[in-house]
């Protein structure tokens, strides 16, 4: 059972670790790279990259996985992206994508090296019953430099938060659209390959916000086997400080 301050800390770095992986994985810098790999649609890229370490399976259990996107869209984007690399080298490939966002935009971070080390505690002591996609990025190698290591780690942690609350929203009958609408609307809805009419979910917001402590507290008893808590808070703190370097740099504007 973990103790407050160690959940509190969990809480405060879910959304640094969310955040700076979507940066990433969306950002036009990534479909470029994606492009120039010969991927024919940056989401191809990123299917057959994230996905990659799910190995050559079939595009429903791709899409069982990743669980809140359209089924069609999964096997259109997972058959197009497998073809280019194959899945293993897709992972590899997105893997070295990582860290050359990271040689980019998080030079001057403070703390990388610290943030690498408590992160590879908690992805070393964290299980993998049940968290495929976490299972298959948890061996990923990570870079020697301090900048690709942190966001290769950061990204492993978001592969384990999320596979973990995929499993919470999958207990809580919250349809993937409804859980779009109760966190970032229309536009996820639309991005992730949904058509309106859009079911708000606005009865289930209960469920929602349970199915997030839930994701917190079985995130804190795995960080608490890892870390001490204060351990945890830094590892918030570091995880803050890196998406905010990471944005700053690169924001159209930087």
């Amino acid at each position: 059972m973990s103790d407050a301050s160690t959940v509190d800390a969990v809480r405060a770095a879910g959304g640094p670790i969310e955040e700076i992986g979507a940066l990433f994985m969306l950002h036009p810098e990534t479909f470029e790279q994606s492009a120039a790999k010969g991927y024919p649609h940056p989401f191809a890229g990123y299917f057959a990259g994230r996905g990659g370490v799910l190995g050559e399976a079939d595009a429903s259990t791709v899409s069982a996985v990743f669980a809140v996107f359209e089924p069609n869209a999964v096997k259109m984007f997972w058959e197009q992206g497998v073809a280019v690399h194959g899945a293993a080298g897709g992972a590899s490939v997105y893997n070295e994508q990582i860290a050359d966002f990271a040689r980019k935009h998080l030079t001057g971070a403070e703390g990388l090296d610290r943030l690498a080390e408590l992160g590879q505690k908690v992805v070393d002591a964290a299980p993998i019953s049940g968290l495929p996609l976490f299972a298959g990025w948890a061996p990923m190698p990570v870079a020697e430099d301090a900048e690709a290591r942190a966001l290769q780690v950061l990204f492993k942690l978001r592969e384990l938060r999320g596979s973990i609350h995929m499993n919470a929203l999958a207990l809580s009958g919250l349809s993937p659209i409804e859980a779009h609408m109760l966190n970032k609307g229309t536009e996820y809805c639309s991005m992730f390959g949904w058509s309106e009419p859009f079911a708000d979910g606005e009865d289930k917001r209960d469920a929602k916000q349970a199915a997030e402590d839930a994701t917190n507290r079985r995130m804190a008893d795995i960080v608490g086997a890892a870390l001490t808590a204060d351990e945890a808070a830094e590892l918030a703190t570091l995880s803050a400080g890196a998406l905010a370097v990471a944005k700053a740099s690169a924001s159209p504007q930087a």
